[in-house]
This record gives C-alpha cells, structure tokens and sequence, in this order.
C-alpha cells in the first residue's frame, strides 16, 4: 500500500462517528461514480469561471423547508392558534358572563395574549436566523483550479487536484422521531493555525447533498451526496455549459407575494383532474384551507424576513477569490 493510500485510509477512519454510519473518500482524478450529476439549493450561483455552492448550515438553518423558514411557519400557526383561543374565552365571556361588546372589542382588549405568546415562540427560535443570513459561499474557481472559502473565520483556499473530499451517510431525525439519513459532502483543507502541529489535524466545510430530483428523492442519503460531487466534477472538468440546471422543488426563497401564492396556494388542492384526488380535497377542505393559509402567510412573513434583516458582508478576500464577479446580494 502507497503513503498516499495509508494517509487516505487514516482519514476515512477519522471521518467515521455515531452520526456518519458510512463515509467514502474522493478525489478529483477517481473515476466516475455510477450516479447522474445534479444540484438543487445546493448551488447559489454558477459563472463561466466559478461554482458558489452553498455550505451545509446555509441548507439546515436558510430558505424553503429549512429551520428557519418552518420558525416562520409555525409563528404564523401560532397567532392564529391563540387567536382561536381568544374566540374561545369571547364565547365563554358572552355564554357564561353576559359580554355584550362583541368578539372584535372582546380581541382587541386582550390582544396582548396571542400577540405576547406568539412574539415570544418568534424570539425564542431567533438564533435559527443567524446562520441563514451569515452563511458564506464555497466557491470552486475553474480558471485558477482554487477552492476557497471561510472555515473559522479564517480564508482557506487549496488547489482542486490536491483537494480531499468525502461523502457521508449522516443519521438524523424526522419530527416524531423518525430515522432519515441524510447525505454531505464534505471537503478538507489543511490545517490553518500555526499552532498547531499535528499533521492529521484538519478543516471541514460540508455541502448537503441533493435531494429533490427524482433519483436523489428515492435514494436518500450518500447518493445525493455523490449526486453534487459529480456536480462539481462535471463543472471543473467541462465548465458551466456542461452542468445541469439546478433542480430544486422551490426556490431558496420567494422572489415576490405572487411567489408565496403559487407556491401554497389554499386553492390548489381543488385544482385536480382525477376524481378521487378532487374528493378527497373536498373532504378535507376543513383542514386544508387553513392549512394551507397559514403556510401561505408563513411564506409571506419569510419573504418580509428576507427583505428586512440584516445580510453578512462578504469578505473582500472572498469576493476576489472569483475576480469580483458576485457579492452575494441577490442570493
């Protein structure tokens, strides 16, 4: 066995913990990996010269069906679920004690309920934001054959033949408890400090893997991870013509209210041709109405969110790590 092959076998075995059940190493030169190149949210943006994918927090805590848009979501679901309570205790008023003033007047001199508690679930899950709107990207040049990006605050950059890559089976939770496994890719860059002189001591920045084409969606876990490495290959190897278009079921965020209609709309349940699927709308119109409101008026407040809080600058040093081309302002 090589040096090279011995180093590469030690490194595969200091990626292995509880969370990744499997982990295979790459590299630029290995063959192709039997899966279709794809991307989803993964990609921020593609140039002629430079890939920005997205790192993996930027997936987790930013856009649709991350964190901090279900903190959205649920925020909205819990206004009106104490507004519903609030028409309760107005019922109760009126039946048992005689309130004549009516629900409106009944709501408004107790509004500081379902408002206080909803500011308050809000507040509470604020810390999921920071991440969404501090994310930096990892941006692979293929003119100067450079991978740069941000890892502890420091600029990290390593040439894309010498660059080491691995994709993981990582094992999470669904909501309920359910086990799901989800797949990354993760790069590794040499040490940084100074301080230190261990020569197996590295960073890591990982990219989440594609979930929403069709294949990826079926084969959960390191194959959408291995799905975004072929990706990126296919990007350093042929340029930007040769990639597919990114694939995702919505777009990281709404680029309008029309947007947030489309994309939740209370009506599109009714919409259906088949008998059957139109049925079971009909029938379930008391649930899903609302429903789907609520999430509809979720997206809406995410959009608001979007507009309105505070973005990280890039650092210059990242900027020009692409000639200048993209600051980030319209991710």
């Amino acid at each position: 066995m090589t040096e090279t092959r011995k180093l590469q076998t030690l490194h595969t075995k200091s990626e292995h913990n509880i969370i990744y059940t499997r982990v295979d190493a790459l590299r630029a030169d290995d063959p192709l990996l039997n899966v279709e190149p794809a991307a989803d949210n993964n990609v921020m943006k593609v140039t002629e010269d430079c890939l920005f994918m997205r790192m993996a927090s930027g997936s987790i805590y930013g856009g649709r069906r991350s964190m901090s848009w279900w903190a959205a979501i649920v925020t909205i679901f819990t206004f009106f679920f104490f507004s519903l309570i609030e028409y309760w205790g107005y019922t109760h008023d009126r039946d048992e004690s005689g309130y004549s003033a009516g629900a409106i007047s009944h709501y408004l001199e107790n509004w500081y309920y379902p408002v206080g508690i909803t500011a308050a679930f809000f507040l509470s899950c604020f810390w999921i934001f920071i991440p969404w709107r501090t994310q930096l990207p990892i941006i692979f040049n293929r003119k100067t054959r450079q991978i740069t990006c941000m890892i502890q605050g420091k600029l990290v950059s390593q040439h894309w033949n010498n660059l080491d890559a691995y994709i993981k089976d990582v094992n999470s939770f669904a909501v309920g408890g359910a086990p799901i496994n989800e797949g990354l890719l993760t790069l590794v860059f040499p040490f940084a400090y100074p301080s230190c002189h261990s020569s197996h001591e590295r960073l890591r920045i990982s990219i989440y893997g594609t979930q929403d084409t069709g294949a990826a969606a079926f084969n959960r876990g390191i194959y959408g991870a291995a799905m975004v490495w072929e990706y990126i290959r296919l990007y350093m190897r042929d340029g930007a013509a040769a990639v597919p278009l990114p694939d995702p079921i919505a777009r990281y965020h709404a680029t309008s209210i029309r947007d947030c209609i489309d994309y939740m709309n209370p009506c599109m349940p009714f919409k259906y041709r088949v008998w059957w699927k139109l049925l079971v709308a009909i029938l379930l119109a008391p649930v899903l109405v609302p429903l789907l409101t609520c999430v509809m008026l979720g997206d809406i407040f995410y959009l608001w969110l979007d507009r309105t809080l505070p973005r990280r600058k890039w650092p210059q040093a990242l900027i020009d790590a692409c000639d200048g081309v993209w600051d980030g302002k319209d991710d």
